[in-house]
């Protein structure tokens, strides 16, 4: 028998940031056990919308979930993770998945994820509000580029995620923190009721998509879902921009491309194709 919901929080038990975000949570008694499974663990659910929002435990790494869709009926996936970067520096972060030519990590080459651009941009938000509130100042707040598995889903997906050392995936605040905004990112897209605002593709920037997410929060009508950064440009084919505009369920009416991010060549290649498609381009 499918599990059933509106939203799936998915918690890989590989998976040290994820479990930290899971443990604060639950430690403030908003859960219940279920007698549904997934992967032999136990599938609990959010209280007060019990039949509505769900937390998964997966026994896969988040980027390689791909067989969420054979047991879960769901409207939206968010999923708990580690970020991970050299730098080290403490993050709370929002993403849609897929790989604009080659793997970047896990998940098929030239695919991506069904997203939802009110959903990033609202997960966004819940991210600044919580690191206001628990006085989170060490940690930056980040929108990044489309990247990783996984991208063989038919569920829209988002991650959200602590980073970007072990130090910080046990950073019980910073867990706290995602883990609330987790909550009422879900809880915000079941009572949504119709999507009023403009939704755009990315192209250009970079990982951390600086000027993108600037431009969202400085805009309350817009949001963003794919974005491909600077360096994926110059591989872009128009499959995988026609791919972006598909895959975001609000129907996207044309791209952004960061015009400081971006060289003029692969603004003008960019323009062609988005314009090719009966969309419009805007450079911001």
């Amino acid at each position: 028998m499918n599990i059933k919901t509106d939203v799936a929080v998915i918690v890989p038990r590989k998976d040290q940031a994820a479990q930290t975000i899971w443990k604060q949570l639950n430690e403030q008694s908003l859960f219940k056990e279920t007698n549904e499974t997934f992967d032999k663990n136990p599938v609990y659910s959010y209280e007060k919308l019990p039949n509505q929002i769900k937390i998964i435990h997966s026994n896969k790494d988040g980027v390689e979930s791909n067989h969420l869709d054979s047991k879960i009926e769901a409207k939206l996936y968010i999923f708990a993770s580690r970020h991970r970067a050299a730098s080290g520096t403490p993050a709370l972060l929002i993403h849609p998945t897929g790989n604009w030519s080659k793997i970047t990590l896990a998940g098929r080459e030239y695919e991506l994820s069904f997203t939802s651009s009110w959903v990033l941009k609202n997960g966004l938000r819940k991210l600044q509000e919580k690191q206001e509130l628990y006085n989170l100042e060490e940690f930056k707040v980040d929108l990044e580029v489309t990247h990783h598995g996984p991208t063989e889903l038919e569920t829209p997906l988002v991650f959200m995620e602590l980073g970007s050392s072990e130090e910080y995936w046990e950073h019980e605040k910073g867990a706290t923190a995602v883990g609330e905004a987790i909550l009422e990112t879900a809880v915000g897209f079941i009572n949504q009721t119709n999507y009023s605002g403009q939704s755009y593709i990315g192209f250009g920037g970079n990982h951390y998509a600086y000027r993108f997410h600037k431009h969202i929060m400085e805009n309350p009508d817009i949001s963003i879902s794919h974005i491909a950064p600077k360096h994926a440009l110059d591989a872009i084919t128009p499959k995988m921009v026609q791919e972006a505009f598909t895959k975001t369920i609000e129907n996207p009416v044309g791209a952004f491309i960061d015009k400081k991010g971006a060289r003029s060549e692969q603004r003008r290649i960019i323009t062609e194709i988005v314009e090719g498609l009966g969309k419009e381009c805007i450079l911001i």
